[in-house]
């Protein structure tokens, strides 16, 4: 008799252990479940410019400022070295402003055309699909803004595309995906930067760009043994890092030292289990 009571009590005592383990290991995995939930391929649509996009001054010089807004980078040509015929530097006044547009001006000392070059912050790719552009100069006919796209610094296409403004001074074209023999912006996809040239003043009135990058990666968590459980994610998720904490609201996290390895397209990490509730995330 007394040998099937210290049976059960060890069965009791393994089931109580056991129990406290997968507590803890369910509780994370449920907080990963609301923090990562998977996510469809989606992309996110911004169309500037507009009274809530809030911009700031990222560099200038004597020809060029860039500001930064919603998550892209706009750097766009200034005459600010036009004497107007003086021996002073009083550059050129200012016609449309954020957030009614975004002016380029044509550099007169340097001959430059009047340039806007839209990025992302993160440096990820994204569409341009549609804009308005406004001259601020007579035009005359045939006159295009040229929008030439990069990628990682390169043009993949052998010549810009092309979009007529054959026009006077307060015109405004608008060009989108539709098919239109004077410029559709169909091809502008998956690049990382758009040039955006025209021998003449002119500003964009609207701007239509959309996230094409790879949506956030989950993070998955598996039980290998009574004692490890293991982490992993996707190596499509560069300059991701791995934290961890024991209290959700102190926002109290800390990376996660234990060495990372791959298998094939996933990142890995085994952890000890343990007794105390512990959360994981992944931050960028």
């Amino acid at each position: 008799m007394s040998v099937w009571l210290r049976l059960l009590g060890f069965l009791v005592v393994m089931k109580l252990v056991f129990r406290r383990r997968i507590r803890s290991l369910l509780i994370a995995a449920a907080v990963l479940g609301s923090l990562f939930v998977p996510h469809a391929a989606r992309a996110v649509t911004t169309i500037f410019f507009n009274s809530s996009q809030t911009t700031n001054l990222v560099s200038t010089n004597a020809s060029s400022d860039t500001i930064s807004s919603a998550g892209y980078l706009f750097t766009y040509t200034r005459d600010k070295l036009f004497t107007g015929g003086t021996s002073n530097v009083i550059g050129r006044p200012v016609r449309v402003f954020w957030p009614d547009g975004l002016e380029a001006q044509y550099v007169t000392t340097l001959t430059n055309k009047a340039r806007i070059t839209v990025r992302r912050v993160d440096g990820a790719v994204f569409d341009l699909t549609a804009f308005s552009a406004k001259l601020l100069a007579n035009a005359g006919a045939g006159r295009a803004i040229e929008i030439v796209p990069l990628l990682n610094g390169q043009e993949p296409l052998n010549d810009p595309l092309y979009f007529d403004v054959s026009g006077n001074y307060g015109n405004v074209f608008s060009y989108d995906t539709s098919p239109n023999y004077l410029g559709t912006t169909a091809a502008l996809t998956n690049y990382d930067t758009y040039v955006i040239n025209l021998t003449l003043d002119y500003a964009l009135m609207s701007l239509t760009v959309v996230d094409a990058s790879l949506p956030p990666p989950t993070l998955d968590i598996f039980q290998l043994d009574a004692a490890t459980i293991e982490l992993s994610w996707p190596t499509t998720a560069a300059g991701y890092a791995l934290e961890s904490t024991t209290n959700l609201s102190a926002h109290a996290w800390s990376p996660v030292t234990n060495d990372v390895t791959q298998l094939g397209d996933l990142f890995s990490v085994q952890l000890e289990t343990t007794d105390e509730r512990r959360l994981y995330r992944l931050r960028k």
